[in-house]
């Protein structure tokens, strides 16, 4: 660099001409002319050198590249993957060398361009939504969940809700929830290709949609926009959101319990965000009323729609779990509606059963209730009743059962009567029925009879009976009030004379 600025300097400082200069500094003069006409002083390769150790990998590197494109994102093999094959394969050159010759290929067969992209304006009154996989611990085991995440373009406003599934009704309820949570429904929402959304991906922007969402979508009459395939930057809000909440909400893994308290938590974390959030200046509060939403008057009702035959153990199955419902209903066709936590079971347009729903597999939700009928026919099979052990009732119940079955001196009657018991808890509740088994034991009273005295004593005799404030005694001159009373004598005139007495 010393000769080559001397060299430049004078030439241009001195005016001295390239044969003098080239004698003065003792090179020849094609370098003194390449010093003069090369001001980015580097070194320019002007013919390509020769690459012996690449030749006999060329056509395997090129297949690999073109098959390597072809595959899905998770199964294409890394370079530094494809460098040790071909080292397993005899091939004796460096890593930077092989490096060399694939990005050459790539360049040849036009691999790996880079898309130009638009900044653009945020519109009012839209909203971009998806899913996203997370992971919890349950009982110490990890177990996946999926968050359905929705974020506002103007105001950046954010909503997230955990679901088991990504199911039409989990689909749905997330919309629901997100319109709830920001006071309105957006005029346009983005999505991915969700199947609960899209039926069929066609041409271009066309989309085959389900017919559940075009019922949804004509309820609220939003504009529904689809990214196309592997267009992620299309909606890169929803997807920065999602690694954020997998970032700061998931990480390290939550112990999970149930989806009404994580989702409580992750309500808890929006709000909290809502009222700190700040886009450009402005608060998120703020630019939130800047929104311009369709009214959120209604909420669309949705509900998965099955029917089940109910089998001698008086359970349907649904989703490869067991819900009873009543005894009657034992070998009827039922229909069952499965919403995102509950399950509602109906025969002939009349609600018989409700139940919390079930996720997993195999599992079994038994309601008492729907089998005391049937335990009073069969009350020997009361001990080993899989519903009554699963129940756990309060130590008084049993106590109180026992007793029942030793007055009686008879284990079925004093089962029947004790389930009669049972039958009271569902109106009056455990609490309620238990107390009265304390008192009655303290006694040592033991019947249906009494315990049902008791309650109406405790229900209906205490009714209307708080005494009157002795301010209002006084104002009414209860005192003032004199009264005649007639002797018992006068009475036995009307049995004999069949008069009146007066």
């Amino acid at each position: 660099m010393v000769q080559y600025d001397y060299i430049r300097f004078l030439y241009y400082n001195q005016n001295k001409s390239k044969r003098a200069i080239a004698r003065e500094v003792g090179v020849h003069r094609n370098t003194v002319t390449k010093a003069i006409e090369n001001p980015e002083q580097r070194y320019n390769l002007t013919v390509e050198r020769d690459k012996p150790v690449n030749h006999s990998i060329i056509d395997r590197v090129k297949w690999l590249i073109t098959d390597n494109q072809v595959k899905p994102k998770k199964h294409r093999l890394t370079k530094t993957r494809m460098y040790n094959l071909l080292c397993e394969e005899g091939y004796k050159g460096s890593y930077s060398a092989f490096t060399y010759l694939t990005r050459q290929i790539e360049e040849e067969f036009n691999i790996n361009s880079k898309e130009a992209y638009l900044k653009l304006n945020p519109i009012k009154g839209s909203m971009q939504v998806d899913f996203g996989e997370m992971v919890v611990m349950h009982n110490q085991v990890p177990r996946k969940v999926y968050v359905f995440c929705a974020k506002l373009c103007y105001s950046k406003i954010e909503f997230v809700i955990a679901y088991p599934y990504q199911r039409t009704e989990y689909f749905f309820d997330g919309l629901n929830s997100a319109f709830a949570f920001f006071g309105g429904v957006p005029r346009k929402v983005i999505f991915d290709n969700l199947k609960p959304a899209v039926k069929e991906i066609l041409e271009g922007p066309d989309r085959e949609l389900q017919e559940e969402f075009l019922k949804f979508k004509s309820f609220y009459c939003f504009e529904a926009i689809f990214c196309g395939p592997g267009k992620g930057n299309e909606k890169g809000m929803i997807e920065n959101l999602v690694k954020y909440v997998r970032n700061n909400y998931f990480l390290p893994y939550l112990e999970f319990t149930d989806f009404e308290s994580l989702n409580s938590r992750l309500l808890k974390e929006c709000q909290q965000r809502l009222e700190k959030g700040i886009h450009k200046g402005e608060a998120w509060t703020k630019l939130v009323l800047m929104e311009e939403f369709l009214p959120f008057e209604e909420v669309y009702q949705y509900a998965r729609i099955t029917s089940s035959s109910v089998d001698t153990y008086q359970l349907i199955h649904v989703d490869r779990n067991r819900y009873s419902v009543p005894t009657r209903y034992v070998g009827k066709k039922v229909q069952v509606r499965i919403y995102p936590f509950k399950i509602i079971v109906s025969y002939k347009g009349v609600v018989i059963a409700e139940h919390n729903r079930l996720f997993g597999r195999d599992k079994e939700c038994l309601n008492p209730y729907h089998y005391l009928a049937l335990l009073q026919k069969k009350a020997r099979a009361y001990d080993q009743a899989k519903v009554i052990q699963d129940w756990k009732l309060p130590a008084i119940y049993e106590e109180y059962h026992r007793q029942l079955k030793a007055h009686s001196q008879s284990n079925s009657k004093g089962t029947r009567e004790f389930v009669d018991i049972l039958k009271l808890t569902e109106k009056y509740g455990l609490g309620t029925i238990g107390k009265i088994l304390k008192k009655l034991d303290e006694t040592g009273q033991y019947s249906y009879q009494a315990v049902l005295s008791l309650l109406r004593c405790q229900t209906e005799c205490t009714r209307g009976t708080r005494p009157l404030a002795e301010e209002h005694l006084q104002h009414l001159k209860i005192g003032d009030i004199k009264t005649s009373h007639l002797p018992l004598s006068a009475y036995d005139s009307l049995v004999g004379e069949g008069g009146c007495a007066l």
